[in-house]
């Protein structure tokens, strides 16, 4: 089947763990670790002044239960769909720096994580014995997957990759890059930015319709954020924007 056939008939995925609450997870392999994120980075009381301040400040336009208003879904699958895979400093920031839409400043940083802690808990994430600090580096280490860890994005999926960018005969590719993770377009400049320290992966991408021309990042690392083909062996990405990370790459 040709790719763009091959891509207009695929099924997006939903992320099946964000869907029901922990209890409903399967349990993990003694011998496998869980992510960090299901060992208990907030307290229920942080998550309970979270639920206050959201109730306030933005459950108007997402709905007391997060099902969506006039904003996005914050739960479930649509949230699985937005934010599975992705670091919760990433989420953190489109809090802060977006929201209440014009009225960034009515609620503070503080509030803003309880906020963050309570999307967490209503979509399944276990509370803990310690607050989740105000800390973006610690916030940059949490990925928001299932318990047995990130599940691999579909054909169809939007999805962020990053590598070292090289020719690849008329187009470019990929190599050294991570697992396509499951990502949106909101603000590709801030995600490459967020992704500097991050490490390189062992995934050769190949990129279609790369525009504009990015020759002047040959040699680069990239953030690569489109539509994803699985095709037998294959990992193809249909760019829809790419961003300089950094001007090298090992």
């Amino acid at each position: 089947m040709p790719e763009r056939a091959a891509l207009a008939v695929a099924v997006i995925a939903v992320v099946a763990c964000f869907a029901a609450p922990a209890t409903g997870q399967d349990a993990v392999p003694a011998d496998q670790a869980l992510p960090t994120i299901w060992t208990g980075v907030f307290t229920t009381a942080q998550a309970e002044r979270g639920k206050e301040v959201f109730h306030t400040r933005c459950a108007h336009c997402h709905s007391e239960d997060l099902t969506g208003a006039e904003g996005p879904p914050l739960i479930g699958g649509s949230f699985g769909r937005n934010w599975g895979s992705r670091h919760v400093d990433r989420l953190f920031t489109k809090i802060k720096e977006t929201m209440p839409p014009g009225e960034e400043f009515l609620v503070t940083d503080l509030e803003k994580v309880d906020i963050l802690t309570f999307i967490l808990s209503m979509n399944g994430f276990p509370s803990g014995d310690t607050n989740l600090a105000l800390d973006p580096a610690f916030m940059a280490d949490l990925q928001i997957v299932g318990r047995n860890g990130p599940e691999p994005a579909q054909t169809g999926t939007t999805v962020e990759v990053m590598g070292c960018l090289v020719p690849d005969g008329r187009s470019w590719k990929l190599t050294h890059s991570i697992e396509p993770g499951v990502s949106n377009m909101d603000n590709v400049a801030a995600d490459a930015k967020a992704a500097v320290s991050r490490p390189l992966g062992s995934h050769t991408i190949h990129l279609l319709d790369v525009f504009p021309k990015p020759d002047a990042h040959a040699g680069h690392k990239m953030m690569a954020k489109g539509l994803l083909i699985r095709l037998d062996d294959q990992l193809k990405v249909n760019v829809l924007a790419i961003e300089m990370v950094s001007s090298s790459c090992p």
